[in-house]
């Protein structure tokens, strides 16, 4: 509940109400610390607890220790397979690992680790190990080891865990060297039964080749197929005729191609010119030119001479002889060509006639090698099938002495040194860390919990009250002594001490607030016990020490604390001023040891009716206003009696007195929606009974944080 103390119940002068202050995005470092030191306490015995409970747990529990053995699933190559491909060569996949993992996690690989270690180490009594033992020893391997694929790899895990640290480690490699050794006997169990099946076919395999190969031989010497191919000699023949054949053709086809040539060059009309290009002849190149030599020599003595002259004849004779040799040239090359031709005729037909000749007696062969290929390919097969049962029956026999698993060692596990579980630095750390969380949970329900005052922060922000200060313990402020008289008594006797400091402080307060100085001041609280009345009567004493006149009046009537306190004793008391029968100075007793005037109530007075009127109140206020420079009025707790709020609302302010942690902010919120009601002004509230050992540690921005940096100034 936030209060809102409203203009019209200040005075002129008190200017606007404070406005409350604007809520950070993130709460005040400062802030946190001070909650974390004031339930430091708290935290530091959650943290106790939960390391307690961990060591505990740890002296409590058996230590188990952990080995671990890996391995790697590859397929082996067997040393001594030559036939082909070894079969197991393919890489395994996802799911023939974790076929695997189930056989090495098996019964029967178990049973077999449990005759490993009955054959490897001593049975506890020395004896021995019985079959049922050797079972037992299975069992126990195989409920203490834990069988895992490492991630996506090739590798498993195998993890024992026990009491025993020694045997986890056994365990583990004895389950892992029981995997690989059932994975030999299994290869040798199946090469055995293909041993066995293998020699009952290879003695007649053997014979089927034999008799194959007889028939093929005999088939070849009965029809002279004797060539290393398995052909005939005429075949033989007639390949080779067919490459001559070929090549005397190809012969023949060039030759007729430059003879075709010539004449194709002759028969456009070109006079031979290109012939000898053509026909690549060095002669008629070299005619060639010097035809253009002379027809170029020609040209220039005709533009020169002119026709006639002899120079240009005799060029024109000359160039007329050579043209006569070029042309006798081309003849005699194509003559030539004409001549070739017909020798390659010749030879094609010749060679055409042999083969001719040879395929017919080829023809005669051709029947017999339709059956020669059908005897040599039974022959092959009958071989083939003779020599691959051969070599599989020799690697058989090879593999028992060389048979490998499809997997290795990737690890062996060693004997563990320290236990695994429990992990004493995990744990410990884990409790650390648990206790911090348990602690600041704690302190996070303790504050949400809190409903008592406790610090200026409460104050000002949850309560929006202005904060007049805190009012220690005596006997927190005595540091290692205990105090022998009444606090009222302490203030007179010790004024340089931090107690008395206290109430001057509070005057200070009061005297310094908004708005007018004000004069009659009522303390007043939300319950009884929280120290209003030595309150009032301290910072009366204070007061008055100070050379103020001042008066206190005992408004409390019903419990006259002030007046015990004091000693108060007069014929009238304010009993008999209120109603009349006395005059004021009749009824004010006067402390001796601070000049402090008391207004107060004798022991077993009483009045039927109610003398605390509102009229009565104001008319008394004013007169002691008139006559003293601060009136203080101890009233009743306001939440119990409604005189104190008649009271509150004479005065010129009132100053709320509420016990540290002790008073909830509800209370404290209805007093002061009661006061507000009753229209009196409160200029602010003061924490009682506080003890400033813990409160330095606590009261946020208040003075008291600060305690012992300025002890000196104080003599208690």
């Amino acid at each position: 509940m936030k209060i809102e103390v409203p203009v019209d119940d200040l005075d002129e002068d008190d200017g606007p109400p404070e406005s409350a202050p604007r809520t950070p995005l993130l709460p005040d470092p400062s802030f946190l610390w001070q909650v974390f030191r004031r339930n430091l306490w708290l935290f530091l015995g959650c943290i106790a607890a939960v390391m307690l409970a961990a060591v505990a747990y740890l002296l409590t529990t058996t230590p188990e220790y952990t080995a671990r053995a890996s391995l790697l699933i590859e397929p082996s190559v067997d040393p001594v397979r030559t036939s082909g491909p070894n079969e197991n060569s393919t890489i395994p996949n996802a799911d023939e690992v974790d076929t695997e993992l189930r056989l090495v996690g098996s019964p029967l690989v178990a049973e077999i680790a449990g005759q490993l270690y009955a054959e490897r180490y001593a049975s506890p009594d020395g004896d021995d190990y019985t079959a049922a033992e050797v079972e037992t020893l299975g069992r126990r391997i195989r409920s203490a080891t834990t069988v895992v694929r490492s991630g996506s790899t090739k590798v498993i895990d195998i993890t024992a865990t026990g009491d025993d640290s020694t045997f986890v480690a056994a365990a583990a490699n004895l389950l892992a060297e029981a995997y690989l050794q059932s994975q030999v006997n299994d290869k040798l169990q199946r090469s055995a039964a293909t041993q066995a099946f293998i020699s009952e076919r290879l003695g007649e395999l053997e014979r089927n080749a034999i008799d194959a190969q007889v028939q093929l031989d005999n088939y070849r010497a009965a029809r002279g197929l004797v060539s290393a191919n398995g052909g005939s000699n005429a075949e033989q023949e007639v390949s080779n005729l067919n490459q001559q054949l070929a090549s005397a053709q190809a012969e023949l086809a060039e030759k007729q191609g430059r003879l075709a040539a010539a004449r194709e060059q002759l028969a456009r009309g070109g006079g031979g010119a290109d012939v000898g290009a053509a026909l690549g002849s060095g002669t008629i190149t070299s005619l060639r030119q010097q035809e253009a030599r002379v027809g170029a020599q020609l040209a220039v003595l005709t533009e020169r001479y002119g026709e006639l002259h002899p120079e240009r004849r005799q060029a024109q004779s000359e160039l007329i002889e050579i043209q006569t040799r070029i042309q006798q040239e081309i003849n005699r090359v194509i003559s030539s060509l004409q001549a070739e031709v017909q020798t390659a005729q010749s030879r094609v037909a010749s060679l055409a006639g042999s083969r001719e000749q040879a395929l017919g007696s080829l023809t005669a062969s051709s029947r017999a090698q339709a059956g020669l290929s059908e005897l040599e390919q039974k022959a092959e097969a009958a071989q083939s099938i003779y020599q691959s049962f051969l070599a599989r029956s020799q690697e058989n026999v090879a593999l028992r002495d060389s048979a490998l698993p499809d997997a290795s060692f990737a690890a062996r596990a060693s004997v563990p040194t320290a236990p695994s579980s429990p992990n004493y630095p995990l744990t410990l750390a884990l409790a650390m860390v648990g206790g911090f969380a348990l602690g600041f949970a704690s302190i996070f329900i303790a504050e949400y919990l809190r409903r008592g005052v406790q610090t200026k922060r409460d104050v000002e922000r949850r309560l929006r009250l202005r904060y007049a200060g805190a009012i220690p313990t005596l006997k927190s402020t005595i540091k290692g002594r205990m105090a022998l008289e009444p606090p009222q008594e302490y203030v007179v006797n010790n004024p340089k001490s931090l107690f008395a400091e206290s109430f001057r402080s509070i005057q200070t307060f009061l005297t310094l607030s908004p708005g007018k100085r004000p004069r009659a001041i009522a303390i007043t609280s939300a319950l009884p016990g929280e120290g209003k009345t030595t309150t009032s009567v301290c910072l009366g004493r204070a007061t008055a020490m100070s050379g103020v006149k001042t008066i206190l009046i005992d408004a409390d009537l019903r419990r006259r604390g002030s007046s015990d306190l004091l000693d108060y004793e007069c014929e009238y008391d304010i009993f008999d001023y209120l109603n009349g029968r006395a005059e004021l100075e009749d009824c004010i007793y006067t402390d001796p040891r601070t000049g402090l005037d008391l207004l107060g109530s004798n022991e077993g007075s009483d009045d039927a009716g109610n003398p605390m009127t509102d009229d009565k109140i104001r008319e008394m206020i004013g007169e002691l206003r008139s006559r003293y420079d601060v009136v203080v009025v101890d009233t009743a707790p306001i939440l119990a009696i409604a005189e104190g709020r008649v009271i509150a609302a004479a005065v010129d302010r009132v100053l709320l007195v509420t016990q540290w942690k002790k008073t909830s902010v509800r209370a404290v919120e209805a007093v002061v929606d009661m006061l507000l009601e009753a229209g009196a002004k409160i200029t602010g509230l003061a924490l009682s009974q506080v003890n400033i050992k813990k409160f330095a540690s606590t009261g946020d921005g208040d003075v008291y944080a600060y305690t012992k940096k300025f002890r000196g100034y104080y003599v208690n």
